[in-house]
């Protein structure tokens, strides 16, 4: 995060980093230790396949997340995720938060 004029800027996500840290490894638990793998991550998102079919989860909640982190707000797990950020799969976007480091 960068200050300038005594006001916060947030910088994106390094998206190239997210597309490299999951082409290396692709599979991932959610917090309850169910699998599931990142299939792809596209430029605005990312496509995760489970047993009923591929699912999408947006860059932008990702990052929408991030931010609230980085400015202090505490995503202890998938329903803070649904009720701060979006209900567009909290368990597994939550995860790809832990797995970015984000959370621990």
């Amino acid at each position: 995060m960068w200050l300038l004029a005594m006001e916060a800027i947030e910088l994106p996500l390094n998206w190239e980093e997210v597309r490299n840290m999951y082409n290396r490894n692709p599979r991932s638990k959610t917090k309850r230790g169910n699998d599931f793998v990142v299939k792809r991550v596209l430029d605005n998102g990312l496509i995760i396949d489970l047993p009923s079919g591929e699912e999408y989860i947006s860059r932008e909640n990702i990052e929408r997340a991030v931010g609230l982190i980085e400015r202090g707000t505490q995503i202890r797990g998938p329903a803070d995720y649904r009720k701060l950020v979006y209900d567009q799969r909290p368990a597994y976007a939550w995860a790809i938060l832990r797995d970015l480091g984000f959370i621990r």
